[in-house]
This record gives structure tokens, sequence and C-alpha cells, in this order.
């Protein structure tokens, strides 16, 4: 499998060079030069297999030879076989019509467990076989940064810097990261929103590849794999949902669009989704831009779905040029909406992409009342997020179109919403109330691209990586 950059102009590039990379040389996102489409048959022997075997089976096609499939293999046991407890991912029925698929089992109670644990043992294999150092950054809006700690961290060939908004997360997310105490782990909270630690990110990048001074990585979504190992669980939620391979809608709570992108290529791939129905919160640019074709950024609002309060969906740019298929259009769009903070596509290519999407949002005082509503009708406890989804969800499809509400969250990451909306004096798990106990340390630094890189280069300066 080879990948080009989303912008046209840096091609034909491995997946070991797209693993070690991160963005684009030209600024834009690798995609697969060809997505692998599997038919009816494979399909259902693919459904036969537990967690590990269907990620091996599902994504060994995006590799290259530097891993070859035998040690792959080992990877995908390595990464499901403990690290998610003994269901990987729950299914909750609330009818037959509409499930809730569980992805908070990981490590760190949130969804992208299942990619960042992934990807850390894909790192640790090819930096030991290399016999190279690698500098990883990344940006967080709540659950990305602990995942990546959790699951990067491991090899002592691996310095971390992880980004977030100063106040704008959780407060267990936060500890969540900064309770990690390890020297070769840096948390920066910066003042400004997630879109600005995003930027920041984009901006380093840009930097370190005119000087190439570090080796350098990201563990967003920007990253491939990110997408490719979010990608299994839209398999496997289906096949435990669906036995005849009917058609399926999803429901996802988006905020960087990573994980209603990789619903995407699990279609295109293959699995008979119907619907992809994107879910936001106030901050709702996907929203709009699905009802407009327009994407205009606004000012970041603070809501109780925190690691939705994003303006800039940074995977959109993947989903767009899947449609015009031409890296200088796609360029051209996206240095528009740098300069201006927006751009407007064409009616028609609009209601292509509506084909497959749909999307709501959700303000937070109807995420509240969801919550509530779940809990007295169906006993369980959902997070802000899933609520999002879950309500945004029930609008939009008729009662007869069976779906996936993805639960992208343990609820107890954000206990003090959901006590207030199911008035019940819930606790934390004991794994999340031990983070209290600890010790936190972070840097805090202003919005600005220069303090930023002095404080990349003093740690990798004062810290050199161990032998």
């Amino acid at each position: 499998m080879l990948y080009s950059s989303t912008r046209g102009e840096d091609k034909n590039r491995s997946f070991t060079d797209v693993l070690l990379n991160g963005l684009a040389s030209d600024g834009g996102l690798y995609v697969p030069n060809k997505i692998p489409c599997f038919n009816e048959s494979k399909l259902k022997s693919l459904s036969k297999l537990n967690y590990p075997e269907l990620a091996f089976e599902i994504t060994k096609r995006f590799l290259s030879k530097d891993i070859p499939e035998k040690e792959y293999r080992k990877i995908c046991l390595k990464t499901y076989k403990n690290a998610f407890g003994k269901d990987v991912i729950s299914i909750t029925k609330l009818n037959d019509k509409e499930y809730i698929s569980n992805l908070f089992h990981g490590p760190t109670f949130a969804f992208k467990d299942f990619a960042l644990q992934l990807l850390g043992n894909i790192y640790e294999y090819i930096l030991k076989k290399k016999k190279i150092n690698l500098t990883i950054i990344g940006a967080t809006s709540g659950d990305t940064g602990s995942a990546a700690i959790n699951g990067c961290s491991k090899s002592s060939k691996i310095r971390m810097f992880i980004l977030f908004p100063k106040g704008k997360v959780s407060e267990v997310q936060r500890k969540q990261m900064t309770t990690f105490i390890k020297s070769n782990v840096s948390n920066i909270a910066v003042k400004g929103d997630f879109d600005d630690c995003q930027k920041l990110i984009k901006d380093f990048f840009k930097f370190n590849n005119k000087t190439k001074k570090l080796n350098l990585a990201a563990v967003n979504s920007i990253n491939w794999v990110r997408i490719m190992g979010q990608i299994v669980y839209y398999f496997w939620s289906y096949f435990r949902v669906n036995k005849n391979l009917n058609p399926l809608s999803f429901v996802v709570p988006t905020g960087n669009f990573g994980n209603a992108y990789a619903g995407y290529i699990s279609k295109k791939m293959g699995l008979p989704i119907d619907k992809l129905v994107v879910s936001s919160n106030k901050n709702d640019i996907l929203t709009r831009f699905f009802k407009t074709g327009k994407m205009s950024i606004k000012e970041t609002q603070k809501s109780l779905s925190p690691s939705m309060d994003i303006q800039v969906s940074s995977n959109f740019e993947r989903l767009l040029y899947d449609y015009y298929s031409e890296g200088k259009i796609i360029k051209k769009i996206f240095l528009e909406l740098e300069s201006t903070g927006k751009f407007k596509i064409p009616k028609d290519k609009l209601e292509k992409i509506k084909l497959i999407f749909e999307s709501g949002k959700l303000d937070d005082v109807q995420t509240i009342k969801t919550i509530k509503f779940f809990k007295e009708k169906y006993d369980i406890i959902i997070d802000p997020h899933t609520a999002v989804g879950c309500s945004v969800g029930k609008k939009k499809l008729s009662k007869s179109k069976k779906r996936v509400y993805l639960a992208t969250a343990h609820y107890a990451k954000f206990l003090g919403t959901v006590k207030k909306s199911i008035n019940d004096d819930i606790d934390y798990p004991q794994k999340l109330m031990d983070l209290f106990n600890k010790q936190e340390k972070f840097y805090t630094i202003e919005n600005d691209l220069n303090k930023f890189k002095e404080l990349v280069t003093k740690k990798n300066n004062n810290h050199a990586f161990p032998e």
C-alpha cells in the first residue's frame, strides 16, 4: 500500500513513511492510494473472528513490507488481548432498532484507546527495527492526550509533547495526562482553545519540514494509523448487531471528524452502512456545513461535551479529497480556510456527500435532559458526548432504521455533569479515583509557536534519549 497527500505534492509514500511523518510535507494529510474492499463472502468470514484477529485482517492491507504479516499479527494480539478487558467492546441493546456500542473499556476509558494502543505498539516495533528516535507531538480536546500517552510512551526511543487548552478539558481528563509522570512525556497547557493547540501542531510540522531538526510524528487523527485503528470497531459493532448483512446506520459524536471518517472508510471497504449521523454540540461547524456546503469558522464555545469543542475539523480534508480526487483543488480550498476562515463547495458535491451523511447538533440543556432520559428509561448512564449522539440520532433517523450509537467515553470522565443530570450520588471507578491522590506536572505556555518551539528544543537538548 502506498499513500499520497490530499494536497497533491507528496506522493506514493510507504506506510512507514506515513507513520513517521504524520503531516505530509505539502501541509496535507496522507490517504491510501486505494481502499481495499471486502465482498459478502469475506464479510461473513470476518464476522466470526475475535477482536484481535479482526483487527489484523482488516488493517493488514494498509501496511508495508516493513512489518511482516506474522509480526503484525503479534502486534494486534498484544494490543487487544489484555488492555481492553474481557469484553473489549460491550453492546447495550435499547430495543430491536437501537444499540449502543460501548467504546470505553480501554485503559483510559475512551474510544481513542483502540487506535492509540495499536499505534504505540507499531511505533515500538518500527523504531526498534530502524534504530531511530522519534519526537511525537499531539493536541487534545480531552481524550486523545491520555490515550496517546498511555499507548505511545512505552518506548524509550520516543519523546512526547501533548498540548491541551488550559481550563477547557475536564478535571479527570487533565489529571489522566498530568499525573502520568515519565521523563519522556511533557504535558503542555496552552492559553487558548483546542483549535489553537491543533494549529500549533500543524505549524510546528511546517517548521520542522523546512529544518528537519527532528524525526517528528503526530498522534492526532491527522496520523493515518489513528483512522486505521478506528475502522475495526465499526466492523465489530456491525457484526454484533446485524447477522444478515442488512444496511445499518451509525451515530457518531464528533469534533475533529476522525471517528466519522473512519466510519466512511468502513463503508468504502464494503461494510453495509446506510447513514453516518454526524452529531455536534453548540460548536456546530460540521452541522452548518452539511446544511449549506459552507465551512465557516466561528469562535469556539465552551460546552458540557468539551471533546467536541472544535471549529476546525482536520479530517474533513480527507473526506473532500475523496470527492474531488484533485490535490490542487483541496490545497486551494484549505488555504482559503486558513486565510479567510471559510470556504464553500458546489451544491452537486454537497448532495453527493449527503447521500451518506446526516447531521445535527445539541445544546447543553438538551444534553442534560438526554442523560436523564436514558437513566430513567433504560437505567443506563451515558456521558455528555454520547448523549449528543443519541439525541441527534433519534431526531435524524426514522424509528424503522436500525442504528448503533457510538459511546465514546465513560461517564465518570464528566462526573459533575452526569451527577447534575441524573441527580444521583455516583462515584468514580477506582482507577479514576486514584488520580486525585497523585501529583500533577505540566507546563503552561502562551498560544505562540516560538514558545512551543523553545520548550520542545529545551526538553530534547536537556534530556537526551536513552541509548
